[in-house]
C-alpha cells in the first residue's frame, strides 16, 4: 500500500480547491501569502527584511490572526523565519545551508540525468524544450518571477519524466529551497540558472550523450551556486507602500 505523500515546500502561487469556492478567509490567506512570495521573488523584499504586523495588516486589510497563520505557513515553506520576541523576517539562508542544498542537488540530479539518457521518451524531450523556450521568453520580457519559477520547473519536469514519485517529492523540496535562494541572493543582471545551459543539457540527453549530460548538469548547478550573492544590501522597505494596493 502506497504511503500518503507529505506536503513539500513550494513557492508557486497557491490555487483554491477546484471542487468548492474558498471562504473569504481562505481567499485572503492565499492572497496575502502569494503577494509576499511574489515580492520575495521579484527582490522587493530582500533577505532579513522584518515583516512587521501592523503595516502588513493595514496594507492587506486583514486581522493579525490571519496574518500570523500566513507567516507560519511561509515559515514552513522556508520563505520567512520566525523568532521568539522578534517576529517574522524574510529568510536568510546561510552559506553553509546553500552549499549543502546544492551539493544534494548535484548528487541527485546526476543520477536523474543518467536515467533520462537511458529512458527519456520523445514527448518528454519535447515538453522540456517548450519549458526552455518559455523560460527564455520570460527572461527576455523581464518577467523575473515567472522566469525564476520556470527555471525550477525545468528540473521538476525532468524528474516527473521518470515517473518516480519518491524522486519527485525529493526534487520538489530541493527545487523550492534553491528557487528561494535564487530569488533572495541572485545579483541583478546575473543569471543563476541559465536557460541556455538547460538547453545544452537537454541536447546532450536527446543525443544519448550520458557522460556529457551529467557533466553539464553538474557544472550548471555549481555555476548557479557560485553566482548567488552572499552579501545582499541592507534595504529599508516600506511595507505599507509596497503592499498598500493589495486589499
Amino acid at each position: 500500500m502506497a504511503r500518503p505523500k507529505q506536503n513539500t515546500p513550494s513557492i508557486a502561487p497557491q490555487a483554491a480547491p477546484d471542487d468548492a469556492a474558498p471562504s473569504q478567509e481562505l481567499a485572503d490567506e492565499i492572497r496575502v501569502r502569494d503577494a509576499i512570495v511574489e515580492a520575495v521573488l521579484s527582490q522587493k523584499l530582500p533577505p532579513g527584511t522584518r515583516l512587521v504586523e501592523t503595516p502588513l495588516c493595514e496594507a492587506f486589510g486583514v486581522n493579525r490572526s490571519l496574518l500570523r497563520r500566513v507567516l507560519v505557513r511561509l515559515a514552513n515553506e522556508k520563505v520567512v523565519e520566525l523568532q521568539h520576541n522578534r517576529g517574522a523576517s524574510v529568510a536568510q539562508p546561510s552559506p553553509v545551508e546553500m552549499r549543502e542544498v546544492f551539493e544534494v542537488r548535484r548528487l541527485v540530479e546526476g543520477g536523474l540525468v543518467r536515467r533520462l539518457c537511458a529512458c527519456a521518451k520523445p514527448g518528454d524531450i519535447a515538453g522540456l524544450r517548450r519549458l526552455v523556450q518559455d523560460e527564455a521568453q520570460a527572461y527576455h520580457q523581464g518577467d523575473r518571477s515567472r522566469w525564476i519559477r520556470l527555471s525550477g520547473e525545468y528540473h521538476l519536469a525532468a524528474a516527473r519524466a521518470l515517473g518516480n514519485d519518491e524522486l519527485q517529492e525529493i526534487m520538489n523540496a530541493l527545487v523550492a529551497r534553491t528557487t528561494l535562494m535564487k530569488a533572495l541572493y541572485d545579483a541583478p543582471g546575473r543569471s543563476a540558472c541559465s536557460f541556455e545551459e538547460h538547453g545544452a543539457i537537454l541536447d546532450a540527453i536527446a543525443a544519448g550523450e550520458t557522460e556529457r549530460a551529467c557533466q553539464l548538469m553538474d557544472e550548471h548547478l555549481q555555476s548557479a551556486e557560485r553566482k548567488l550573492r552572499r552579501d545582499p544590501p541592507s534595504v529599508d522597505v516600506d511595507l505599507l507602500q509596497l503592499f498598500g494596493a493589495q486589499q
